[in-house]
């Protein structure tokens, strides 16, 4: 990988960290101000709408100024004040709302950095980046809910305060120390206003090709993964009592095992196989693996833990393996075609998360039966599909 390629797996290693800091301790939030879990899943969606709304744009505007760096640094200040205004607001309105601002501003740091890393690879080498890129990140993340359940296990307002302060600090260190991308763009006159009005039509002339098929996997893939990840921090901290650091060992360790098969599996398996096949089979893996976790009563035992673990494999496998087939694609729009990836992403996230908030105060483990149903569906569309025939 080149140097720049590293700088910007290393820059968004430490994002992650930050952005995954406030999700131990929401629950602890939810709970203190006696919100239902309906609530929990309401402020994910919020967030996931704006993302909806904004990737595409932030991605257009990074096309057309030719730059992904500014929409790195930038957005990251803006998503740290939303972040205070989160951890401390007590109304569940003005919650919301800096749910929305956050939810807005990061979905450009998300979506510029996965464009970044397709302007600066081909198709010979841009797998392997993509799982490098979702390994570390993916670490990152569960470091982040380690970290965050530490600082916030005595008072959940101490984690925000750190991680806002953290982003600052970052989005200065990316002004100064990231190179920017080697922008490779179409002529782009106007088209941030295009982004504006007409992110509806872009989808509909994607839609009958390859290429949406894939927005169609994205979205189905991320409702059951936001489904599947909101519904087992908030069954650890109700139905296991779990408090914010515990919570935060358990994804470390799912982060270690996730980091560990995208560094050694994924890009193996994708130069063997290729990477349709590969996803075909990791997505029918990661619904099996979740249907059985779902009926076990106990899941401590080792048959239990067994599976868990290949669950954990696979599950982290699936998302690098997608975003290479999106990014193939691309052809010279990359911000736009990864903006209009991680708005099919926010679309999934606002359904699984108004899902687990609706079903786990109710019925828990049919959340997860239904998430891995969508999984073992999605594998069915790829065997299915005449556009990926030829992929």
């Amino acid at each position: 990988m080149s140097k720049k390629i590293s700088y910007l797996i290393v820059v968004m290693f430490f994002m992650t960290i930050l952005a995954n800091m406030a999700h131990p301790v929401t629950p602890e939030l939810v709970i203190s101000l006696e919100m239902s879990a309906m609530m929990y899943g309401i402020m994910f969606a919020a967030m996931s709408i704006a993302s909806f709304t904004m990737s595409p744009i932030w991605g257009s505007l990074s096309d057309k100024y030719r730059t992904r760096k500014r929409f790195l640094y930038l957005p990251m200040i803006a998503y740290g004040i939303a972040q205070i205004g989160f951890g401390f607001s007590k109304a569940p309105i003005m919650i919301i709302l800096f749910r929305v601002m956050g939810g807005g501003f990061a979905s450009s740091v998300f979506t510029n950095s996965i464009a970044y890393i397709v302007d600066e690879t081909d198709a010979s080498n841009r797998s392997k980046a993509i799982s490098y890129y979702t390994a570390i990140t993916g670490f990152g993340m569960s470091l982040g809910y380690l970290v965050g359940g530490y600082i916030g296990a005595n008072d959940y307002h101490r984690a925000f305060v750190f991680q806002a302060a953290g982003l600052f600090l970052h989005a200065i260190v990316i002004y100064f120390f990231l190179p920017d991308s080697d922008v490779k763009s179409e002529d782009t006159k106007d088209r941030g206003r295009h982004f504006i009005f007409q992110v509806k039509d872009d989808f509909k002339k994607y839609m009958p090709t390859a290429l949406g098929t894939l927005l169609l996997l994205v979205l189905l893939t991320s409702f059951s993964y936001i489904a599947y990840s909101t519904g087992i921090n908030y069954f650890l901290k109700k139905y296991l009592n779990l408090n914010p650091l515990q919570i935060g060992y358990f994804m470390a360790l799912t982060g270690i095992v996730g980091m560990i098969a995208n560094v050694y599996l994924t890009p193996r398996v994708s130069n063997k196989y290729g990477d349709k096949k590969s996803l075909k089979y990791v997505l029918l893996a990661t619904g099996i693996t979740l249907i059985a976790l779902s009926f076990m009563q106990d899941l401590l035992s080792p048959i239990s833990i067994i599976i868990f673990l290949v669950f954990i494999f696979v599950i982290s496998m699936f998302r690098p393996l997608l975003q290479t087939m999106v990014s193939n694609l691309s052809k010279n729009e990359h911000g736009k075609i990864m903006g209009l990836q991680s708005s099919a992403n926010s679309i999934g996230m606002v359904g699984g998360s108004l899902f687990a908030g609706a079903l786990l105060d109710i019925y828990p483990r049919m959340l997860f039966v239904t998430a891995a149903v969508i999984f073992v569906l999605s594998y069915s569309i790829i065997n299915l599909s005449k556009k990926l025939k030829g992929y």
